[in-house]
């Protein structure tokens, strides 16, 4: 039951609780105005008497800040973070209580689908590596060999130019020489065998013979001429010219290859180098890239740090001021934003106060001051407070009080949110001379005397908006005059 009344107290507070500045600032009543309008003394007899100065604000309760645990997720890599369910607002809880449960499907597939592609990226990397070891020591070896090949080369079409073409010109019309030599050869041959064997009556069968081999010899001969002289005529016109050509191409052809190849065998090397660390960052972003979703997965378990009460969003003095915002995230289907706070958790115990204070009534406010607070939803109750802060940031003064409610708050049904009245007690005599505001020059007044006025140096203390306490330079009975 009165887990119930705390949920329903909470829910009313975030609905209603109004901004402290706000109520401080209404208009002050009728009476008070008529008050202000009357006509300052002229002038004032002292008299001793008691004299107090309280200041009354509107203060919420609010918890240590070491008792308020703000929860909030900031992922390193994964960004959707969309709600399934959340423990609702006001539920108390134990430290280790699951707070929220997110729908993590999807980050549970991308880290699958990560260590799926990790052996195979790990071997991919490896071969790169390979391959750049043994480009680091081929390179080396097939620069060399293209130097050596470059320079035969060089020497060869050297040597083909200025000897091996002239050469072979000059073969080609020796063979021609020699092949006339030959025709000549066979042709008187077969003629002298011819006339001999012509003067006698009689040819025997054997001088047949050696004369019809001899005549073909020479048929032989005149034909392997005709052939040779359009063989050679074709090489020396022909053969011989685009074999040159032919040479010269392949010479100009391997210089170029040298050059190519000098020129990209390092740079394929440099680039394998360049493609072996970039696969070397791809891989230590990608093993990055799991460490930091299975960090997330794992931050995505929250749990409550404390045993405490759960509290939509956070509060600034007391107020939750964006507890309407987070209960729309904080359903079914919902999505949390990075480094937002969406819950707190307040341990149960100890409260302070937190008051806006109008600027008119921030001159009287220091750390130490004593007060009384006395709840809103217990007027009876009266609670000991003490200023431990005031804060003079322009548009924002407000102070803080430690409160003696100490683990009491709980059975007294106080809870952060919750309104109290506060009365400050900067200052109390029990008999002390007061003087009108009005009639203090400095730290002098004037007085009567005999019908005389003559000037009093005084000690001034305590004051409010009317009056000022003189601690010293003013007996009981003095007529205190304006100048």
């Amino acid at each position: 039951m009165k887990h119930r009344h705390a949920l329903f107290v909470t829910a009313l507070l975030a609905l209603s609780t109004p901004i402290i500045n706000a109520q401080q600032a209404k208009p002050e009543p009728a009476k008070n105005q008529e008050e202000k309008a009357k006509p300052a003394p002229t002038q004032h007899i002292a008299k001793a008497g008691p004299f107090k100065i309280e200041v009354e604000l509107d203060a919420l309760f609010a918890s240590p800040a070491d008792k308020e645990h703000k929860i909030s997720l900031t992922p390193k890599a994964w960004a959707d973070m969309t709600v399934l369910s959340a423990v609702p607002h006001g539920t108390r809880v134990k430290k280790g209580d699951k707070l929220i449960t997110l729908d993590l499907e999807k980050l549970s597939k991308a880290i699958e689908e990560i260590e799926l592609g990790e052996p195979a990226a790990k071997l991919a990397l490896k071969i790169a590596e390979a391959e750049v070891t043994a480009l680091e020591q081929t390179t080396p070896v097939q620069l060399a060999t293209a130097r050596r090949n470059k320079s035969a080369a060089e020497e060869n079409w050297k040597y083909y130019e200025n000897t091996a073409h002239a050469e072979a010109v000059r073969a080609a019309r020796k063979s021609i020489q020699f092949a006339e030599q030959s025709y000549e050869y066979s042709k008187e041959e077969y003629e002298q065998l011819k006339k001999m064997y012509e003067a006698d009556d009689l040819t025997e069968e054997t001088e047949e013979i050696v004369l019809r081999r001899a005549k073909n010899s020479f048929e032989r001969a005149t034909e392997n001429l005709r052939l040779a002289k359009m063989r050679i005529d074709r090489d020396i016109q022909v053969t011989l010219p685009r074999q040159k050509d032919s040479r010269k191409t392949d010479a100009e052809t391997n210089d170029l290859n040298y050059s190519y190849t000098i020129q990209s065998l390092p740079r394929i090397l440099e680039q394998k180098r360049y493609a072996l660390e970039k696969a070397r960052h791809d891989r230590a972003k990608a093993l990055k890239a799991l460490k930091n979703l299975k960090t997330d997965l794992a931050s995505f378990d929250v749990r409550s740090p404390a045993d405490g009460i759960v509290y939509y969003g956070f509060s600034r003095r007391g107020q939750w001021v964006n507890a309407a915002t987070i209960i729309k995230k904080l359903i079914p289907g919902g999505k949390l934003t990075p480094r937002e706070v969406f819950m707190t958790v307040i341990e149960t115990g100890s409260l302070n106060l937190a008051a806006g204070v109008p600027e008119e009534k921030l001159g009287h406010l220091k750390a130490g001051l004593k007060a009384t607070a006395i709840p809103v939803s217990n007027p009876k109750l009266k609670l000991n407070a003490e200023i431990t802060q005031v804060s003079y940031i322009p548009g924002t003064f407000s102070a803080q009080f430690s409160t003696d409610v100490g683990k009491q708050a709980q059975n007294r049904r106080l809870y952060p949110g919750m309104k109290a009245k506060l009365k400050v007690h900067v200052a109390e005599y029990e008999n002390v001379i007061t003087v009108p505001n009005n009639l203090i020059q400095g730290n002098s007044v004037w007085v009567t005397e005999d019908g005389k006025k003559q000037k009093k140096t005084v000690k001034r203390g305590a004051s409010n908006d009317k009056v000022t306490v003189i601690l010293k330079g003013l007996n009981e009975g003095d007529k205190v005059t304006t100048k």
